[in-house]
């Protein structure tokens, strides 16, 4: 069994290459969150932000220097991600160079704090033993519960929404779903 950082000591499916807990485990962890709206006052909701994160450029660093490098630089991501989390947050391997984050009782600031965090970390060189350090950027879209949505399919799909509207913006940049909507 295997001891997830946020979802304590029961079985998780987890992503072979990097130990993270995977899409599957996300799906369960989103329901049990979204289960307790419908069963309770909307003061005793809990409040928690889904980051969805996409490593730019990762495409380019496989072409360049090779598969076996590009999952030694998954690793090394999957590292400095959980690196900037609290105790109770949990990361994801979606798949490819995507990854999710449940960060659990969370303001909108404090979101954007965390993804910050993530950027800056991201983007600092990874010395791969190469002749040259490989530097890459995540660009984040973040949804927030219940106020974005209170269902696993809807906050995914603001998340989603929010990391588009991210990209679009360029390299190493966060949007929160809200933001984009009121803008």
């Amino acid at each position: 069994m295997i001891d997830f950082k946020g979802l304590g000591d029961f079985p998780v499916s987890h992503d072979e290459l990097t130990g993270l807990a995977d899409r599957d485990a996300l799906e369960e962890h989103l329901d049990s969150l979204c289960a307790s709206y419908g069963e309770s006052d909307f003061v005793d909701r809990i409040e928690f932000a889904i980051l969805c994160i996409d490593i730019d450029s990762f495409k380019t660093v496989n072409e360049q220097y090779g598969r076996v490098d590009g999952d030694n630089l998954l690793k090394l991501v999957a590292d400095r991600l959980q690196s900037c989390l609290r105790k109770n947050d949990v990361v994801y391997r979606l798949g490819g160079d995507e990854f999710a984050i449940v960060l659990i009782q969370v303001t909108a600031e404090e979101t954007a704090r965390v993804a910050d965090r993530i950027i800056g970390s991201i983007s600092q060189p990874y010395d791969l033993g190469g002749d040259t350090p490989i530097k890459i950027a995540a660009t984040i879209g973040a949804a927030l519960a219940p106020r974005d949505g209170q269902t696993p399919e809807s906050l995914l799909w603001c998340g989603d929404a929010a990391l588009y509207i991210a990209k679009n913006a360029g390299r190493g940049v966060y949007r929160r779903y809200s933001e984009r909507r009121s803008s």
